[in-house]
């Protein structure tokens, strides 16, 4: 029952017959349509059909919300697939892998690059791994001072002179000599430019790792072939190497090939059975990169890889 407004007057009056009747005015089975009978007057009307079109339109638009929500994960999406392809940060033992066994069998290694390129970090990691990995080292010294050396090694995390102590490892001063200062450790060069005075130094001492493979690493030739003919550098450097290989050391050299000349590159290339090239990147004041040249004596096709030098970790390959 509605209570609502009386015709013709301001008082209240009960519509509830009229309401209930209402629906008994169309034959049952033909109303199709309820909302187009108009209401008897003074009732509230029903809404228009206006108000509900209005509802109805929304749907017809809601296809272009999902289509745009579908879309946006597409830029995260190629993000994380980035992210997934992007190499995982490799440690310093991916340089093992790279030259595949040829730094720790008998043979000569020539490591390339200019100065600043990552040589001497490259090297006092390689002794470190050595170390731990058992194996007996001489480091012939020869472009900075054996206390050096040492300070570098113990930011890596290796005690060089408990190594010493322990006469697992050789530091030969092959810098204090060129000054002509004296040396105040006990394995020097006396003469640091004579290929003759370097080879017996070292194959004298190697003899106190006798029957073990020892690796000897000599950094760097520059000074050396700087002051040396090339076909006298060239001759002492052969039967060096020769001399070494026939005592089954593994002999690593640094060296700036650039500054030679074509023919003596082209000499040592073939003398080597890795060669490895260290150089900075342009496009990075940080950045370096290293690739095998050589493998087994012959060309290498491996990629280049990049690598950054931390302080407390050397080469980090990214």
């Amino acid at each position: 029952m509605v209570i609502g407004p009386g015709k013709g007057s301001r008082e209240w009056e009960e519509q509830g017959e009229e309401s209930a009747k209402q629906p008994a005015a169309t034959p049952a089975g033909k109303q199709t349509k309820p909302p187009e009978v108009q209401p008897p007057a003074g009732k509230v009307s029903i809404p228009t059909p206006a108000v509900s079109t209005k509802r109805d339109q929304p749907p017809e638009k809601t296809p272009e919300k999902p289509s745009k929500l579908e879309k946006q994960p597409d830029k995260p999406s190629k993000e994380m697939a980035a992210k997934k392809e992007a190499p995982a940060p490799q440690s310093f033992d991916h340089i093992f892998q790279l030259t595949q066994g040829n730094l720790e069998r008998k043979g000569l290694v020539i490591i390339n690059g200019e100065a600043g390129s990552g040589r001497t970090t490259l090297c006092s990691g390689l002794t470190s791994n050595y170390m731990k990995m058992g194996s007996a080292c001489m480091y012939l010294t020869y472009d900075q001072a054996p206390s050096d050396l040492r300070d570098q090694m113990k930011k890596l995390g290796t005690d060089a002179a408990q190594y010493e102590s322990g006469f697992r490892l050789i530091l030969v001063d092959g810098f204090a000599s060129q000054s002509e200062s004296f040396s105040m450790e006990p394995y020097y060069l006396e003469q640091p430019f004579s290929f003759e005075n370097i080879q017996e130094t070292l194959t004298r001492n190697s003899q106190m790792f006798m029957g073990e493979k020892i690796k000897i690493i000599f950094d760097s030739l520059d000074g050396l072939a700087s002051k040396v003919p090339a076909k006298d550098f060239l001759k002492g450097f052969t039967d060096l190497v020769g001399k070494l290989k026939d005592s089954d050391v593994t002999f690593i050299v640094t060296i700036d090939l650039s500054k030679l000349s074509k023919d003596l590159v082209g000499s040592l290339n073939e003398m080597a059975d890795c060669v490895v090239d260290l150089s900075k990147d342009e496009s990075d004041p940080n950045g370096r990169r290293l690739k095998v040249q050589r493998l087994n004596q012959k060309s290498a096709k491996i990629d280049s890889e990049m690598f950054e030098i931390d302080s407390s970790k050397g080469i980090v390959f990214v």
